[in-house]
């Protein structure tokens, strides 16, 4: 899948989950480079960079937090894998 299909998805998703606690993520905008997530958690909105979040999906068979890291910038590593799940289901 190439760059811009990848975005498409993504800004087509609505709630992600995580995968151990089933906590959701509300996807709420796609603009640039950045995905904007709610944690549903705390309420608190995470950036996730999408370049980062292509390399990672491109990269990798395997979508873990531990994977995650080698890809993705600041402390959104959770949210990141619930979406590469969401969006290889």
């Amino acid at each position: 899948m190439d760059f811009q299909t990848f975005k498409e998805h993504i800004a087509s998703l609505k709630v992600v989950y995580t995968v151990r606690d089933r906590v959701p993520y509300k996807v709420c905008s796609v603009q640039g480079n950045l995905l904007t997530i709610q944690r549903g958690s705390t309420g608190n909105y995470v950036e996730i960079k999408l370049d980062e979040l292509y390399n990672f999906y491109s990269n990798e068979t395997i979508y873990t937090t531990k994977n995650a890291r080698e890809y993705i910038s600041g402390y959104v590593y959770s949210p990141a894998v619930a979406v590469i799940k969401e969006l290889v289901k």
